[in-house]
Parts: structure tokens; C-alpha cells; sequence
């Protein structure tokens, strides 16, 4: 009976041992790429969340660069220069259509106007308040 209290008593201590351990914050950043093609309003909030430190409380190192151009864009995502592109769908469709092994893929897009933005600028700029 000795034994098997000593058994639970060490394995008792070993797990609350363990367990702070196991509950450390890691420090690991992850860097993601991000290749743009332009510096415009609709990524406003990108912007302001690179700049407050907001990605990197979230453990993200987040590389932003501006390729200038859909075309170029797109080459720096295929070629592995970046993770994420913020261009046009027109784009990803056109290398679709080249048929291609790995075709992009789109998760979210903006067509026209973000009446959104128009709206808050206005009610910013222009305010009858």
C-alpha cells in the first residue's frame, strides 16, 4: 500500500510541476508577408493597426510592401516574395486562366465603391453637427 501512495504522492507532484510550465506564454512572432498594389484608404485599417503595434500583440511580425501594380503583385505572390496580395480578383482570374497547378485563391474583395468610407469621410469632412 506504501508503494502506491508513493507512486500517487510523486505523481501528484510531477503534474503540478508540469502544469505552470505548460501554461508559459511562448514568445514566438510569425512574419507575414503582405504585398499590396498601392497605398490607398481602403486599407486604412491595416495601416493604423501596423502602426498602434496591434499585429504584433497578436504574435504577428507583419511585412507590408507596395508592388505598384497588379501584374507585379501577383508575380510576388507566385513567386513566393509574398503570403498575402491585396489586389484586384480580375488578377487571380487571369492566372486561372492560364490554367495553372496551383491557382490563387480569394477570400474577400471590394468591387466599386466602400460605401462605408465614403460615408465616414463625409460625415467627417462635411458634418452639419
Amino acid at each position: 500500500m506504501k508503494k502506491w501512495l508513493r507512486i500517487a504522492m510523486i505523481s501528484l507532484f510531477t503534474v503540478f510541476l508540469a502544469i505552470p510550465i505548460a501554461c508559459t506564454k511562448q514568445e514566438t512572432t510569425k512574419t507575414v508577408r503582405v504585398a499590396e498594389v498601392t497605398r490607398s484608404i481602403f486599407y486604412a485599417p491595416q495601416y493604423v493597426a501596423l502602426a498602434r503595434g496591434f499585429f504584433k500583440e497578436e504574435g504577428l511580425n507583419v511585412e507590408l510592401t507596395t508592388t505598384w501594380g497588379g501584374d507585379k503583385t501577383m508575380t510576388t505572390l507566385l513567386s513566393g516574395g509574398a503570403d498575402i496580395a491585396l489586389v484586384g480578383s480580375e488578377t487571380s482570374i487571369y492566372v486561372y486562366s492560364q490554367g495553372t497547378s496551383d491557382p490563387v485563391i480569394n477570400f474577400a474583395q471590394l468591387t466599386q465603391t466602400f460605401k462605408q468610407v465614403d460615408n465616414t469621410l463625409t460625415d467627417l469632412f462635411f458634418s452639419t453637427r
